[in-house]
């Protein structure tokens, strides 16, 4: 490929260059993925006999590793970004940043832990809605987007408020009964307006007459019924390493720009496992750290939720902001493009 070639590939939108067989392996993961939370759902009377402890137990390490994995791309994605922006690879530059911005969010968790709680809620509604919302409708508009993404965060919040205000409490230290009285006053309010736009998403899907209205209907349905049903910590995990963290690989995989699109499956693992494991040594340590030398099962339940939780907004943060500059980098080689073509 001539660097003309190369340049013009880059020009193309972001959406429109993944390939065909990428699309149908796509399409095949998100009903594979449904079919699992589906087997679920019969299960969840059983499961919901775990305590909350029990379910995080449960879901810690395949959270760590499977949920985790999906930001091991990072670093290839931030090449990509550092040349764009600096004309070379910086990578130890890529690091230092995507480290500090981790170490900004926790020291948010320190001084300010409900508003920060707050502010990953919101931006959790918006990276998995702009997933979700084009796997399942191929839409990226912002009724889409808060519709599909509010479903895997608000769905447990209204279901189980008590078991999330108990995990809302080890994350912030504001008391459970505090927590449940905010989130009972600000679910309902919150399922009326996400009602609301769910009806004008199908209503809007009809009149347009969207291929695939059945599918578009069902999963988000399956979504719905596993955050409602399931025990909280159970829906997140299974919805977050089944369907997003492997999603979000996927998608990648299916564009035709990018280093990654010449691996092998060995190539992708060898690549993805280095800053999967080192994300979880990192956590691992904060484990330690938090738990100190008490060994009481409170301490310890309190510590594993805040390196899980609270590593996943540390982790989510910088996650989201280079996906912006990606797709922003991207965006913007069209408009370089014709610049130095009508160039004398």
């Amino acid at each position: 490929m001539t660097p003309t070639e190369f340049e013009t590939s880059l020009t193309e939108p972001i959406r429109s260059r993944a390939s065909e067989s990428g699309l149908e392996l796509r399409q095949i993961h998100l009903r594979i993925g449904l079919v699992v939370l589906i087997a679920l759902l019969p299960a969840g009377s059983l499961l919901g006999t775990l305590a909350v402890e029990s379910q995080l137990a449960l879901v810690a390490l395949p959270i760590a590793l499977l949920g985790v994995m999906h930001g091991g791309l990072d670093p290839w994605v931030g090449d990509i970004v550092m040349r764009d922006r600096l004309g070379r690879s910086g990578r130890v530059l890529f690091v230092f940043s995507y480290l500090a911005v981790m170490a900004i969010v926790i020291a948010c968790w320190v001084f300010a832990p409900l508003a920060t709680l707050a502010g990953f809620l919101l931006i959790s509604v918006l990276h998995f809605g702009e997933q979700d919302a084009y796997a399942f409708a191929g839409r990226s508009d912002g009724l889409s987007i808060s519709v599909f993404g509010a479903i895997p965060v608000l769905g447990p919040v209204a279901a189980h408020p008590a078991e999330v205000a108990l995990i809302f409490g080890w994350l912030t230290g504001v008391e459970q009964s505090v927590l449940a009285e905010i989130l009972n006053w600000l679910a309902q309010p919150l399922i009326a307006i996400w009602l609301v736009g769910a009806g004008m998403h199908v209503a809007r899907m009809h009149i347009e007459g969207d291929c695939g209205r059945r599918f578009q209907l069902a999963g988000p349905g399956v979504l719905v019924a596993s955050m409602l049903l399931l025990p909280p910590l159970i829906a997140f995990a299974a919805y977050f390493c089944l369907l997003h963290s492997f999603g979000h690989l996927l998608d990648m995989a299916a564009r035709s720009h990018g280093p990654w699109r010449d691996w092998s499956p060995g190539q992708w693992a060898s690549r993805l496992w280095p800053a999967t494991l080192g994300a979880l040594a990192l956590g691992m340590i904060g484990w330690v750290l938090l738990s100190g030398l008490e060994t009481s099962d409170a301490i310890g339940r309190e510590a594993l939720a805040q390196v899980v939780f609270c590593g996943l907004a540390a982790l989510t943060v910088p996650h989201v902001l280079l996906y912006a500059v990606f797709r922003g980098c991207l965006e913007s080689k069209p408009e370089k493009s014709q610049s130095r073509s009508k160039a004398p």
